[in-house]
């Protein structure tokens, strides 16, 4: 049977630490049909140059240059009007996929009828190294991603053959959040593929400005998204808080040590 065409989107900005990890990751795909469109937003490091290398040695990747940054979700919606695939999936420069992530998902969401597919993923320590696999519900609706983001955008894959192409928010803090709902609005659920596929590289920044920012963006974000005032956002973001943190000690979180990383 052939293989339907998957666009990977992936904005880029000053990301040479990891870009080529990331890159070979996807080259490396069982699946080979597919494309990744890679965004650079206006990097002022190395990263041009490197996806310049990959794109000469490999033609199913197309990049596009930015004069001027503007954002990861202005990127991606880019690259997603550019895109020519039924499927269309998401991989920040910073992360990458097992060699299988494309087949096994691709192929769970064909066999199941899924237009909206997410999954597992590890967590990567500050050596790199996967610490934890975190594994989200068996499946989403709107109700419930309304007060969690569980779908990291690293394991998304959506059918546009099914849908139609949704895009990003413009705003710089949770589009990605603001589009699963979008999708939703077009398919029931999203379901989960369990097997973790997918590395995610945690933030460095300290905690405690991680949770002001945790705070200030899902604020902003129920008020510009659902428009319902100050205090139906206040409400919204005390939901938010409670389901967060029962998830986060409760939630379906495997530790990796060290005989099992070997």
């Amino acid at each position: 049977m052939k293989e339907d065409l998957v666009s990977i989107i992936t904005p880029v900005f000053n990301s040479e630490l990891h870009l080529k990890t990331c890159i070979q990751s996807i080259i490396k795909q069982k699946y080979k049909n597919w494309e990744l469109i890679i965004v650079d937003d206006f990097s002022d490091d190395n990263s041009k140059s490197v996806i310049q290398y990959y794109s000469s040695k490999d033609k199913r990747i197309t990049p596009i240059f930015l004069e001027k940054n503007v954002g990861a979700g202005v990127a991606r919606n880019l690259a997603i009007k550019k895109s020519k695939g039924r499927f269309i999936a998401f991989l920040d420069s910073d992360d990458y996929w097992s060699e299988l992530k494309l087949f096994k998902q691709i192929n769970f969401m064909l066999d199941r009828n899924i237009e909206f597919c997410f999954g597992s993923y590890f967590k990567l320590d500050n050596n790199d190294k996967p610490y934890v696999i975190i594994t989200p519900p068996a499946k989403i609706g709107a109700k419930w991603l309304k007060f969690n983001n569980y779908i990291k955008t690293l394991t998304v894959i959506y059918d546009t053959r099914r849908i139609g192409k949704i895009y990003m928010s413009n705003e710089r803090k949770r589009q990605d959040w603001a589009m699963w709902l979008n999708l939703l609005e077009k398919t029931k659920y999203a379901y989960s593929q369990d097997e973790a596929l997918a590395y995610y590289r945690t933030s460095n920044e300290s905690l405690s400005k991680n949770k002001i920012k945790l705070l200030k963006a899902n604020y902003n974000f129920y008020e510009n998204y659902y428009k319902k005032g100050k205090s139906i956002s206040f409400f919204y973001l005390v939901i938010f808080l409670l389901v967060h943190f029962f998830y986060k000690f409760f939630g379906k979180r495997k530790l990796i040590y060290d005989d099992e990383k070997k």
